[in-house]
Order: C-alpha cells, then structure tokens, then sequence
C-alpha cells in the first residue's frame, strides 16, 4: 500500500523542474535504501518494512504492523551494522514508526451487535434456574437472560 503510493509520488515528482533539488535528492536516497533493504532484511520482514524519511543520519522505517516493529527492533542492532559497513551514506540510528494498513469500511456499514438467541428449552431451564436461587444478582441476570427472545421482523 505504502510502496505502491511511494512509487506513484516518486514518478510524478523525479522530472518535475518545481521540485527542489533537495527533494528529489532525498527521494533518490530513499529508493536506494529500500533497495539495500530488501538485499539485507530477513524475508518475513523485507516485504513490510519501507523507508520513511532520513535526516540528520537518522533513518526512520515504516513497518505495517507492531509484530513486524517486534520483529525488527531484535535484530535492530545488526541492521545499524550492515549499514555501517556497506552503506556509502552515515547513517547513526535507526527509528521504527508502525503504519497499519487501514481498512476501507465505514462506520455507518456496520450492524448493530446482535443480541443472542436462545431456545426455548434454554430459556426454560434459565428459569427454573432463576426459581430456585435466593435474592442475588446472579438471579437478576438469570431472569433478564431466560427473557431474552428472537426479534419479529
């Protein structure tokens, strides 16, 4: 998702004479990490894990869950490493962001919580249940539950 907006932004911004030079140079930077990336990220993590922004040589990584931030804030340190050694560019430290991936439903989509249908012969003993207890909120509960009855439509 994040990859897929990334590299539609980076199209339209590469050639763009209005850009400053700057940006385009840190949006340069950036694809080249993620391809460092996907050559040095163990394979349950490279395909969630995306390059944000790089600034004062801090790198920030974007991951699409916080089982992936787990996973990558383990191995964190050899990550620094790598990069320390094969990048060309100094990078100090690592930030890790969690961006779930959002899901398109709307509010108003949604249906209300249905109440539990209950049979009649559950209902009967719930009763019978209720009958033979003392006061108590239990008995209450018992009571308000064997009323509970499928809704006409």
């Amino acid at each position: 998702m994040f990859k897929l907006k990334f590299k539609k932004l980076s199209k339209l911004l590469k050639n763009n004479k209005l850009v400053p030079e700057s940006v385009r140079k840190n949006m340069s930077e950036l694809a080249n990490i993620e391809i460092f990336l996907q050559k040095n990220l163990p394979d349950g993590i490279k395909n969630h894990c995306f390059p944000l922004n790089i600034s004062n040589m801090e790198l920030t990584l974007m991951v699409e869950s916080p089982a992936i931030h787990s996973k990558l804030r383990f191995i964190l340190p050899m990550i620094e490493e790598t990069f320390r050694q094969n990048y060309p560019l100094q990078i100090n430290s690592i930030k890790i962001k969690v961006y779930p991936k959002k899901k398109h439903q709307d509010d108003s989509s949604k249906k209300p919580a249905r109440r539990p249908v209950l049979s009649d012969d559950t209902r009967s003993h719930l009763q019978s249940m209720a009958n033979e207890m003392e006061e108590s909120d239990l008995k209450d509960a018992l009571n308000r539950l064997s009323k509970n009855r499928p809704q006409k439509r």
